[in-house]
Order: structure tokens, then C-alpha cells, then sequence
């Protein structure tokens, strides 16, 4: 591999890494409401109610906090949540292996 291919290489990589980096900055993902699997326990921030690691939520990054399923249903702000990259790769693995 050439030099010239290289930093054709590094540049397209820097400039991925600066665009997704500006997307979280920018608060345009980071204020929705995102349905995804938990990797820890987690409890619900109306309820209470824990909910075990591999179980859904509804989670967001800004301000942090996690609800369970019926407490995001029953809420008007968290209704409008979205399926998370996570947790679309995870529904492909579970109906794959059917």
C-alpha cells in the first residue's frame, strides 16, 4: 500500500470520526428517546421498577435516564422513541437464528 493510499485512508477515517463525534455534540441524538438493550441492571427513573441486564428500556443521553416499557408508554415525552442500532442488530440475530 502506498503512501498516498494511506493518508487517502487516514483522512477518510478522521473525517467519519469528526462527523459522528459532531452529531452527539450537537445534541441531535442525544436528546431523543432511544428503545435499547441493557448491558447493566438499571431501574426505572419514574417507578423504580429494576430491570435485568440483557432486558429493553428506554433510555436517553441527555439528560441521562432510563424508563421501563410502561412508564415510556404512559409518558408523552418518551412516547415517540426509536429503535436503536443495538437493538435493531440484536431483533436480526434473534429472527435469523429461528
Amino acid at each position: 500500500m502506498g503512501f498516498k493510499q494511506r493518508e487517502r485512508r487516514r483522512k477518510a477515517k478522521a473525517a467519519a470520526k469528526s462527523a459522528q463525534s459532531r452529531s452527539r455534540e450537537s445534541g441531535s441524538s442525544a436528546d431523543k428517546w432511544w428503545l435499547t438493550l441493557l448491558c447493566s441492571k438499571q431501574c426505572c427513573a419514574r417507578c423504580g421498577l429494576v430491570i435485568r441486564e440483557g432486558g429493553e428500556a428506554v433510555y436517553r443521553h441527555t439528560p441521562r435516564e432510563v424508563r421501563c416499557m410502561p412508564c415510556a408508554e404512559q409518558r408523552e415525552d418518551s412516547k415517540g422513541y426509536r429503535p436503536s442500532l443495538k437493538w435493531e442488530q440484536a431483533r436480526k440475530r434473534k429472527v435469523g437464528s429461528r
